[in-house]
């Protein structure tokens, strides 16, 4: 029997998770080409097929599946070997954000940096989830309820509160804007998913959007440019001191701002440090959080 190869064996469980080789092959950086073979070299050394390839999809065989939940337990044991290996006075932390939130940590980096001296702050804007356990990130901010479950340390950070606004480029000197009428920019998300969308959609009816635009920070600068109206998070919008708010939402579209820190990691110094200096800064934020002059 060849050796183990814990490369080939990650590919492996990355093709059984993501369930094709093209989506395991870009999470991994490689050709599909180059995921197949290897995969054909981990079968090569458990001596037989783990994966049936089917019109329908792949599918594990008996020993693939056995071969997969041995996997994870190795994966749990490399992921606490990482973490422990942290358990140091780390320089870099970094810190996973939604682009809103994102916003609102670049805005004040430099109090941030001044509380934290000795210590570089990573910041990763992202609406996907980056997995705390795999150290991935050290810490994460999420919105609402915090999506990644595990052995993590919570903490509320701030209410955060979006509405409708404009540039003043956009809006007649002296009269009150109407809603019904400016262009605005939308967002992807249908209605039924997204609080927030309906209540867009109930401000400004059932007119198409003048551009559909996601991202917060790609929103933030359209409507900074006077493409049209758009809902941002009333913290940057109203920091930019060039847009107007034009309509508010109601309390429903609120959200909590969480931090989350994986158990094994909240007493490492740094770490703490800078979640400190985070909930700190968002404390010192919560009325412009929430829109208050």
């Amino acid at each position: 029997m060849r050796d183990f190869s814990w490369d080939d064996a990650k590919v492996f469980a990355a093709v059984v998770e993501a369930g094709s080789w093209r989506k395991a092959a870009a999470k991994l950086g490689l050709s599909t080409a180059t995921a197949s073979r290897r995969v054909e070299a981990f079968e090569a050394w458990a001596g037989e097929p783990l994966l049936e390839r089917r019109p329908e999809g792949l599918r594990l065989t008996r020993r693939g599946e056995r071969i997969v939940a041995a996997l994870g337990q190795m994966g749990s044991g490399a992921d606490a070997i990482r973490r422990a290996a942290a358990a140091r006075e780390t320089e870099v932390v970094r810190i996973t954000a939604t682009a809103s939130m994102g916003l609102v940590l670049v805005d004040h980096m430099a109090a941030l940096a001044a509380a934290t001296p000795g210590i570089v702050i990573s910041l990763l804007p992202s609406r996907a989830i980056l997995s705390l356990a795999r150290r991935e990130a050290e810490i994460a901010i999420r919105m609402r309820d915090p999506p990644e479950g595990g052995r993590l340390v919570m903490r509320r950070l701030a209410r955060v509160r979006v509405a409708l606004y404009a540039a003043r480029s956009l809006l007649a000197e002296g009269v009150a804007p109407d809603v019904t009428a400016l262009p605005y920019i939308g967002l992807a998300r249908p209605p039924a998913q997204s609080r927030t969308v309906a209540a867009l959609q109930a401000v400004v009816g059932d007119r198409p959007p003048v551009a559909v635009l996601d991202d917060t920070p790609i929103r933030l600068r359209a409507c900074l440019a006077g493409l049209g109206m758009a809902v941002l998070p009333c913290a940057p919008a109203d920091a930019t001191g060039a847009l107007v708010r034009v309509a508010s939402f109601p309390p429903e579209t609120d959200e909590d701002a969480y931090l989350l820190i994986h158990e094994d990691l909240a007493d490492v110094a740094a770490i703490r440090a800078v979640a400190d200096a985070v909930a700190a800064l968002f404390q010192r934020q919560r009325h412009a959080l929430m829109g208050a002059a």
